[in-house]
């Protein structure tokens, strides 16, 4: 979690699926979008690569246009398939 020191609020979170020997998923990174800009989801996403390092395969998936900050993280781009119902509603 990443937390406003001034306020208490989480502001920021990284959550991650592991088996703990082979195989590591990401499946969400969120950033309050009045904290982008401030290193929250890189410092995130270091912190949460370092848990990793002694797992083989780490995985996530994300759209385009987050590629290039992933990139800087040291991932690579692969193909993929993936179902995406998006127009299920949670109560």
């Amino acid at each position: 979690l990443a937390l406003d020191d001034a306020t208490g609020n989480v502001v920021g979170y990284v959550t991650m699926l592991s088996d703990g020997v082979l195989s590591a998923f990401i499946p969400n990174l969120e950033v309050l979008a009045a904290y982008h800009g401030q290193g929250i989801g890189t410092e995130l996403m270091r912190r949460m690569l370092e848990k990793l390092s002694r797992i083989p395969n780490i995985d996530l998936l994300c759209d385009p246009g987050v590629q290039p900050f992933y990139a800087r993280l040291g991932m690579v781009a692969l193909h993929g398939m993936a179902i995406r119902k998006r127009d299920i509603q949670f109560d």
